[in-house]
């Protein structure tokens, strides 16, 4: 509900084994220098087990030296067992253990690599989604692997977070990415460029309005018309007739995004769409616009029997920082409604800066169904503060490696750069 081959091996980018040789370096520095000398002798040599069986002597002597743990995990990330590095790092909490976050990243980042190529392709769409959110000048070689990707949904997650980077690279491989060959990565590759002025992207998008899938002019017609494009805003007004109820969605949400007030009179037909998520959508335009009679609609929506209209209605009125739906959604969280119902309000609570979901959420960590404890890990991931933390670490802990994976995403993101 929220708007959101096994053969394919790309080696790793070899920057990647020099920074951690250069973290071994500096560990060697320390009072421990001896035994880091011979560690990273054995990394050097490809002889990964046999350092991990001497620092494992060592820390077990000193469990709370937390260079050796940091030092254990280096190696782990070196011998390409990325997994066993999470792990590693994440028993400290266990033990109160001092965090060492760029270290944390470091995991995460091989994480992500890992799971792109993973031959699980619930692993490959949830690395990609973490991607696509998690906007770090560390993730370039991931961005570059994931524009490479046999995958069409991948990249155009890959597309997606990097329109969230700046610079003459980011410009080119998404200006590139509106080449290919399928429509959705050129509809986010032309959405990523949102921003960006300078002549050679401008013409891409102006190109890019005459593409025979109509996602891929959209997105290039809205990123044109916020920089005043006449014929981009004419374009999306165009749309609003389209007869896919999902073009007449996104173009909708387009126009009431733009603050455009000359496109509220072809805004507002929609009110009456035979689609009950084509009307929510007019009416959070038409609010966006400064129409009364679209917020009017959404508190009407709020009363519908329809339990996925109700809570749509509410979402929309998340979308505009109106709490209007809370009640709906507290009530959602306290039936017995499916998981997917509950999470979704958890998620939309989060959204607007309210917990009363974190116990549901923190709940369905225990779930027997791994796909729930994934999802319930990346709804917390979703708060703006630090509230979900604890219930990410213990995620970190769970048996199950797609619901780790996504917690060290979801936490990773949370750290900053």
């Amino acid at each position: 509900m929220p708007r959101n081959t096994t053969s394919w091996r790309p080696s790793a980018a070899g920057g990647g084994a020099a920074l951690l040789l250069a973290g071994l370096l500096v560990t060697a520095c320390s009072n421990d220098a001896p035994l880091a000398d011979r560690v990273e002798a054995q990394v050097r040599r490809g002889q990964a087990d046999r350092a991990l069986v001497l620092l494992d002597k060592e820390i077990r002597a000193r469990p709370t030296d937390w260079a050796l743990q940091d030092l254990r995990v280096r190696v782990l990330l070196q011998a390409e067992r990325a997994d066993q590095a999470l792990q590693a790092y994440a028993e400290r909490w266990m033990r109160e253990g001092h965090d060492a976050s760029a270290l944390f990243r470091g995991i995460a980042v091989a994480l992500l690599r890992e799971g792109l190529r993973s031959p699980d392709g619930l692993i490959r769409t949830r690395a990609g989604a973490a991607l696509a959110v998690w906007h770090s000048p560390e993730l370039w070689p991931v961005f570059r692997e994931a524009l490479a990707h046999p995958e069409a949904s991948i990249r155009a997650l890959a597309a997606e977070g990097l329109g969230k980077l700046s610079g003459d690279e980011a410009d080119r491989l998404l200006r590139a990415a509106l080449a290919d060959p399928e429509h959705a990565v050129r509809a986010a590759a032309a959405a990523a460029l949102a921003g960006r002025q300078d002549p050679d992207t401008l013409a891409a998008l102006r190109g890019a309005l005459a593409d025979p899938a109509p996602s891929v002019r959209m997105s290039a017609a809205t990123v044109l018309a916020r920089g005043g494009d006449p014929r981009a805003s004419r374009l999306l007004t165009g749309m609003l007739t389209d007869p896919s109820e999902s073009i007449r969605m996104q173009a909708t949400e387009a126009l009431g995004h733009l603050g455009l007030p000359d496109t509220v009179s072809a805004v507002r037909p929609l009110l009456r769409d035979r689609n009950p998520y084509v009307r929510i959508y007019a009416g959070e335009a038409l609010a966006r616009l400064g129409e009364p009679e679209g917020r009017r609609r959404l508190l009407g929506a709020l009363a519908d029997p329809r339990p996925t209209v109700a809570l749509y209605a509410s979402e929309a009125l998340s979308n505009l920082g109106d709490a209007a739906g809370s009640e709906r959604l507290a009530a959602a969280l306290a039936s017995g409604e499916d998981v997917s119902v509950r999470l979704y309000a958890a998620w939309t609570l989060a959204r607007l800066g309210d917990a009363q979901g974190r116990p549901v959420l923190e709940s369905l960590l225990q779930h027997p169904d791994a796909q729930v404890r994934m999802q319930a890990v990346w709804t917390l991931g979703e708060f703006r503060d630090a509230s979900g933390v604890p219930g990410l670490k213990r995620g970190v802990l769970d048996a199950a490696h797609p619901v780790r994976w996504q917690a060290a995403w979801a936490l990773a993101r949370g750290m900053g750069t």
